[in-house]
């Protein structure tokens, strides 16, 4: 497509269906074309420029990915310099390898948030109005590992569960993702998605090797081209391979949730944006905010 904006009304197709509900993934190949891959890539850039302290980061409402325990204390070591060593600083750029409510700190993700096809298929999966509770970008250079496998069907967990509503013919799912790929993940090498596919169904604990995807055997790559979207439901087993190479691996996640849930209470992350944000996609506030818990 050349331009979400002007992306007609989209039905996910009975193939697609089938193919989320037994694997609990499907992927959009081609969705963004090469402009909307560069603007999305000079977002990223925009978040790496922003200045790597408590005060700068509390003010535009970007976060660490460090979570509560960095945006909680001045004196956490993230502000210290300490960053994860499987996203350390980018070389060129001395930036991070994640920041977190990317909406706060650039407004080159604003596309995604007004991507029609993307509303569309959330929405569907979730049964209902979804909103936005999560944005930000992975940041990997290699070589470096890819991450622990998490989450899965068992044990069942409120707000990530996979289900499908038999009554209403409907999905009911509390928590989607899509992810866009910006690097060229088409080998493995490369440090594509993982997932085990079904395993949002699953009634056991995995027994296999959850530290590493290359060594868990039930784990296969979801190989990806810059412009593709991975969508998949939050509570199948997932993460990434281990970049072997030298390649810098990028991907921006958007989080969607049913509008009305326990997280979007006061003091909870999700769907809570500042005024600039609201002001500046005041046409998306089904999208960014919440009417809360009822």
């Amino acid at each position: 497509m050349s331009s979400a904006g002007s992306a007609p009304v989209f039905e996910l197709t009975p193939e697609q269906k089938y193919e989320f509900d037994l694997q609990g993934y499907i992927v959009l190949r081609a969705h963004y074309d090469a402009a909307a891959v560069a603007t999305l890539c000079a977002g990223i850039d925009e978040l790496q420029a922003i200045p790597i302290d408590y005060a700068t980061y509390t003010r535009l409402g970007v976060a660490s990915y460090y979570l509560a325990a960095a945006m909680k204390d001045p004196e956490h070591p993230f502000w210290q310099g300490d960053h994860r060593a499987d996203r350390r600083l980018n070389p060129k750029t001395g930036g991070v390898g994640r920041v977190d409510h990317a909406l706060c700190g650039t407004d080159k993700f604003d596309l995604i948030v007004r991507d029609p096809v993307l509303k569309a298929i959330h929405t569907t999966f979730a049964g209902g109005p979804v909103s936005i509770s999560a944005s930000y970008f992975i940041e990997k250079i290699g070589p470096c590992p890819g991450g622990g496998l998490h989450n899965g069907g068992y044990p069942v967990d409120r707000d990530i569960y996979y289900a499908y509503d038999h009554t209403n013919q409907r999905f009911a799912c509390s928590s989607t993702k899509s992810v866009v790929i910006l690097s060229d993940m088409s080998k493995v090498e490369n440090g594509p998605f993982a997932a085990i596919p079904g395993s949002h169904k699953a009634n056991f604990s995995c027994p296999y090797d959850m530290g590493d995807a290359s060594k868990n055997r039930m784990a296969v790559p979801v190989l990806a081209a810059p412009g593709d979207v991975v969508i998949f439901s939050e509570s199948m087993t997932h993460n990434a391979y281990s970049v072997s190479n030298d390649s810098t691996r990028r991907s921006i996640f958007f989080n969607y949730m049913p509008s009305i849930g326990r997280n979007n209470l006061p003091f909870q992350r999700m769907s809570i944006y500042p005024d600039h944000v609201l002001e500046r996609l005041d046409d998306q506030l089904d999208l960014i905010t919440s009417p809360g818990y009822i």
